[in-house]
């Protein structure tokens, strides 16, 4: 799913509202306002993009943080090994470099395709994955981090917290039972203050454009640890609050009208959404719009 988002309407009777436009990607959205911010998951702006250059229109382009940002931070902020290499590389692998462990974590570094979601893998498997992939391609590997108990995500906006909320908590190392914020997970409350300085410290110097920073609390620790970081223009929103979401929506509105390290897609992304919509010709129903107070 697209969705346009109009934060700029001068009309008094929406100071207070936002509108949303939603598009199902079943074929390109036609138009866009210039002030409009763009959220859309990275396989359709890939798709939207190549039907915006066939049409010789140019595309859209939308602040998202370096490829490299994790592999760039200290180890004090990851707790564990991060590497990344290009399948090609990959595929010359005899054993697994030292300190990712016997089945790390691995995936596409940029986007997330078909041919490799992300899971543990021995090396062995990991190549069979890569047998078909773009040389050029990069992929993650990390060091598997044991007994994840709550995870949260903070919006980090040009150096301050947007938003932040828990979105899952683990049953245990040995079950694969999540609870999610959806089904009334509850956070440790104490948590929210130190995720965001984490995220703050983590954000800081390395990223000039928004990013969506999911970090982890280890059960019985109150030390967070990052995960990911994200382009917010395709983060999920959580449990944000009122005050909350209208900044989460200024960020992912600022990664269009103020583009910093425009997304640049993986190869392996390109191939798998780049043609999809080759052969749409016709107009795109809008299917709904929504105003939120």
């Amino acid at each position: 799913m697209a969705a346009q988002i109009d934060l700029c309407n001068k009309d008094p009777r929406w100071q207070q509202a936002v509108i949303l436009h939603h598009h199902h990607g079943f074929g390109p959205v036609r138009e866009v306002g210039a002030k409009e911010a763009i959220w859309i998951t990275p396989g359709l702006l890939i798709a939207q993009n190549a039907w915006l250059a066939s049409h010789g229109r140019p595309s859209w382009a939308l602040s998202s943080p370096p490829t490299m940002w994790l592999d760039g931070l200290d180890q004090s902020l990851t707790g564990r090994r991060i590497l990344t290499a290009t399948a090609e590389t990959i595929l010359t692998w005899r054993r697994l470099p030292s300190g990712l462990g016997q089945r790390p974590w691995s995936q596409l570094a940029a986007g997330r395709v078909s041919g490799l979601p992300a899971a543990r893998r021995t090396l062995e498997d990991l190549q069979g994955n890569l047998r078909t992939a773009p040389p050029q391609s990069l992929i993650r590997i990390q060091t598997h981090l044991p007994d994840v108990h709550e995870e949260w995500r903070v919006i980090v906006d040009r150096g301050r917290i947007a938003a932040s909320s828990g979105y899952c908590l683990h049953e245990g190392e040995g079950s694969r039972a999540i609870t999610t914020v959806f089904d009334g997970a509850v956070f440790n409350p104490r948590h929210r203050r130190i995720a965001e300085d984490c995220a703050l410290q983590a954000a800081k110097g390395q990223s000039p454009a928004p990013i969506s920073v999911d970090l982890a609390f280890l059960r019985g620790s109150d030390r967070p640890l990052v995960l990911e970081g994200n382009p917010v223009w395709c983060a999920a929103p959580y449990n944000y609050g009122s005050q909350g979401m209208v900044s989460f929506l200024k960020a992912v509105a600022a990664c269009r009208t103020d583009p910093a390290n425009p997304y640049q897609p993986d190869p392996w992304m390109l191939r798998e959404f780049g043609g999809r919509f080759r052969s749409s010709w016709g107009p795109v129903r809008q299917d709904q719009t929504m105003v939120m107070p």
